[in-house]
């Protein structure tokens, strides 16, 4: 069942992350006690991993794996090369560009295949997508294989190589395939997807519980590495709103929250994917080459109308128009993967 409040968070996230990169800005003094505030922003990006954990449990259900493989393709690239068109040409136009993006880093970041291939990401936050890439890889050869309903096996050896990789940083090379800093964000939206199905048993709050330790133990960990000498004041405040976020999902999955639908929700969460691509790099380099003509907060608040509305252009342009007609005709074509 479709989690109507899941777009209000989706969007809630991603605009999280939007005002933490405009407003807590180190080279930046203006917004004063706001900044208290969105500097902890960053979170968003695990409570979007959280989602995707849930979402593609949900989606993965009852689908081939090449069924599967088509829609997260359709669901991640067409907006994605948007956004790297736009961030190119804003950042190209001011003059960043020029002599700094070549070809070859391009058409890698186009492929998702920067990292490997030795070019830096186009958009710093274009990390993240990595993260998502590799969780779907591996759905995929579990739902391949005939292994994802076999939650309890994979889940579990996921959870205990998760919490090795937090003690002794072993096994050294589970990054190649899955994000150890934050397989336990993954392992909860999961686990909240087993919660809705199959309700509250012993082992889905066992892994529930364990992930909730394992990422209150990263969010501590990571906070030197997304604020300014964090107090332990602010480590504690991230540890909380981590299990604020546990919190509000479980209420969602257990049916103790529950909105009326209405039509802007899916509009605020369509959003949501590409209003995340294009407001950093781009976003930032159009406030920072406009600060001289304007007040800061002006600059601001007009840039988060802009990238708000190019995003709008993108979901109606690109996802609906061109990626969602794609891939109904994909999956049309698409035959029963030969194990199956």
């Amino acid at each position: 069942m479709r989690l109507i409040a899941l777009d209000l968070v989706r969007f809630f996230a991603a605009l999280s992350v939007v005002m933490y990169h405009y407003t807590a800005r180190q080279e930046s003094n203006f917004f004063g006690y706001l900044s208290e505030v969105t500097k902890f922003g960053y979170l968003g990006v695990p409570l979007f991993f959280i989602i995707s954990g849930y979402v593609i449990a949900l989606s993965a259900n009852n689908r081939t794996a090449f069924q599967f493989a088509i829609s997260r393709f359709i669901r991640l690239f067409p907006a994605f090369w948007s956004g790297i068109a736009l961030t190119v040409l804003i950042t190209s136009f001011y003059g960043y560009g020029q002599n700094n993006y070549s070809l070859g880093q391009i058409l890698a970041n186009l492929a998702m295949l920067n990292p490997y291939l030795g070019y830096e990401y186009v958009d710093v936050v274009y990390w993240t997508l990595q993260a998502e890439l590799k969780f779907y890889a591996c759905v995929f050869i579990l739902i391949y294989f005939k292994y994802f309903e076999k939650f309890r096996i994979w889940l579990s050896i996921w959870l205990a190589l998760t919490t090795l990789h937090l003690l002794i940083k072993q096994p050294f090379f589970m990054g190649w395939f899955i994000s150890p800093s934050y397989s336990s964000f993954f392992i909860a939206g999961v686990a909240f997807y087993l919660i809705q199905k199959e309700g509250v048993n012993s082992f889905n709050l066992f892994i529930l519980i364990s992930s909730l330790l394992i990422s209150s133990f990263r969010g501590f960990d990571q906070a030197s590495s997304f604020m300014k000498d964090p107090i332990l004041m602010n480590k504690a405040i991230v540890v909380l709103l981590i299990w604020l976020f546990y919190l509000l999902f479980y209420a969602l999955v257990t049916e103790k929250v529950q909105l009326p639908p209405r039509s802007y929700y899916s509009t605020l969460g369509g959003l949501t994917y590409p209003l995340y691509l294009i407001h950093c790099k781009a976003g930032k380099t159009f406030i920072d080459n406009s600060e001289g003509f304007l007040s800061e907060g002006v600059v601001v608040t007009i840039t988060i109308m802009l990238v708000l509305f190019i995003a709008y252009m993108i979901h109606i342009g690109i996802e609906k128009n061109v990626a969602t007609p794609m891939k109904i005709q994909l999956l049309k074509l698409c035959k029963p993967d030969p194990v199956r």
